[in-house]
């Protein structure tokens, strides 16, 4: 998947006013109209569009500089519908190619209903709640339609008028060199008209700020840097638009025994030189409680054993993962009269062993390397 950054040439740092600079001019170069017929220009002309419809978005920059591609789509977990309308793409575009190419600009509806901004919000999680999924209350603070103007942004009363910025048009034009650029007006934001009298507790917004307790599903077997997705809890839309969406980011806390990779889990189990020579039956923990582990006699340090199905469950609900459990052998540091002399005893006995494969691998190889 392509860097945006890299998409319009621009560095990660790069002003809004860098960004915009370098999308008009790559904007010309593959514009369609300039090469009929190409498909590599027109697919370059989508890739641009696409890459500045999320960078020139404060929210959206910001998620992609966090998130990746992830971060600005639907379905964090990889499907969904992404945030990118490739109709809606050639708003500040319209008025470019209108001019350059002759074309008619178009205007932006100002009574078009908007989406409002997602939200995202860090979840911390302790390693049994991802393993066996949970109920978690969510306090969201969010943006609401105001309750004393109903989102009109005007005092009772009172109502709009035309913004003497703009004449009621929305935008305004800034000229860039040869051709004409059409922006949101900066004055009414692109609605044509502002309130006579601003509503005071939302300050002509239509807005306020509001909490909202939101009791979300977590799934078992949910992993650090996943994201749930929370539909329409979000910021409020504008005009009449849905409300946008809450993102969870999560992060699972350590465990004491167990360390996760993937859906699999892994045990270090101490175990003596007895109980490897003569193999032994070790009652092991998992998640769901202890299982009996049998060691064969003859197993070696370091060995791993499976556990079918001990592990995570998948968080798509297909089957779960499983539980490795590695073979440490402890060596005890400080031992009585009476366990030295059995030691030794026992060091006469290997000295006799004549089945050693592992040493005489050993012993071969250090001979060939130093003869």
């Amino acid at each position: 998947m392509s860097d945006l950054y890299q998409t319009l040439g621009v560095q990660r740092n790069a002003s809004p006013d860098d960004i915009k600079k370098a999308y008009r001019q790559l904007a010309i170069k593959y514009h369609p109209d300039r090469n009929k017929g190409d498909k590599t220009s027109e697919e370059k002309f989508k890739e641009i569009n696409h890459a500045y419809e999320i960078l020139s978005d404060p929210e959206k920059r910001k998620m992609y500089d966090q998130f990746g591609e992830d971060g600005v789509k639907g379905n964090p977990f990889g499907g969904g519908a992404g945030g990118f309308d490739f109709g809606d793409s050639f708003g500040d575009l319209g008025d470019i190619f209108g001019e350059f190419f002759g074309g008619g600009g178009r205007r932006r509806s100002r009574s078009s209903a908007r989406q409002g901004t997602d939200l995202l919000i860090n979840i911390r999680l302790s390693f049994d709640e991802a393993y066996r999924g949970i109920k978690k209350d969510i306090r969201v603070t969010r943006s609401g339609q105001c309750a004393k103007c109903h989102g009109a942004g005007a005092e009772s009363g009172t109502g709009r008028k035309t913004c003497p910025t703009c004449q009621g048009r929305g935008e305004v034009r800034v000229s860039h060199g040869f051709f004409q650029m059409a922006q949101p007006c900066p004055s009414c934001q692109g609605q044509g008209s502002i309130v006579e009298k601003p509503c005071k507790p939302c300050q002509g917004t239509g807005y306020t700020r509001e909490e909202k307790e939101l009791s979300v599903n977590i799934p078992a077997g949910i992993d650090t840097d996943q994201k749930i997705r929370v539909t329409g809890e979000g910021n409020a839309g504008a005009n009449g638009g849905p409300r946008g969406d809450v993102y969870l980011a999560v992060q699972v806390t350590g465990h004491p025994l167990f360390h996760r990779d993937g859906n699999d889990l892994y045990l270090e189990l101490p175990t003596t030189y007895a109980q490897l020579v003569l193999g032994a039956a070790i009652e092991v923990p998992t998640m769901d409680g202890a299982v009996e582990l049998k060691i064969p006699a003859g197993t070696q340090p370091d060995t791993k054993m499976r556990l079918r199905e001990k592990g995570f469950p998948s968080v798509q609900g297909r089957g779960r993962g499983d539980q490795y459990v590695i073979i440490r052998l402890e060596v005890p540091k400080n031992i009585s009269s009476k366990h030295k002399k059995l030691i030794e005893e026992i060091k006469i006995f290997d000295d006799e062993l004549k089945e050693r494969p592992f040493l005489k691998d050993f012993t071969d190889k250090v001979k060939k390397l130093f003869s």
